[in-house]
């Protein structure tokens, strides 16, 4: 059993060698290879980060069911779904009192005085 082994690990390093020969040989498809390896698994890990953020870890909230997202809009221009202007948003922030925090998005990502993480998003409000 041991001689088969060895027998088999000599093989595969002389296959080993004989493909390092090869891509040496020719340094175009060498690259080539490469930048596919390099981009199909930067794909791979982008993927599988956001499939796992989006669907097997959650939201970062305590109650992702209250997350509540708010628009303006102007209804003599049938426009909706409009964002806030800075003055606003500290008008509707600093005089309601139906919600626990108001965060405010500029479409770069999402933060708040309290919270330890910044989420990228657009989406959350």
């Amino acid at each position: 059993m041991s001689i088969q082994f060895k027998h088999c690990a000599l093989n595969d390093m002389n296959d080993l060698r004989f493909a390092l020969r090869q891509l040496r040989k020719s340094p175009g498809f060498t690259l080539l290879a490469v930048i596919t390896l390099a981009i199909g698994i930067g794909m791979n890990t982008a993927i599988f980060s956001l499939i796992q953020d989006l669907f097997l870890r959650g939201l970062p909230f305590s109650e992702p069911d209250r997350v509540v997202r708010i628009y303006g809009e102007a209804k003599e221009r049938d426009l909706k779904q409009l964002p806030f202007s800075v003055p606003k948003f500290w008008h509707y922030r600093d005089g309601q009192n139906v919600f626990s925090t108001i965060a405010a998005d500029s479409g770069n990502g999402l933060s708040s005085p309290g919270w330890a993480s910044r989420l990228s998003s657009s989406e959350v409000m």
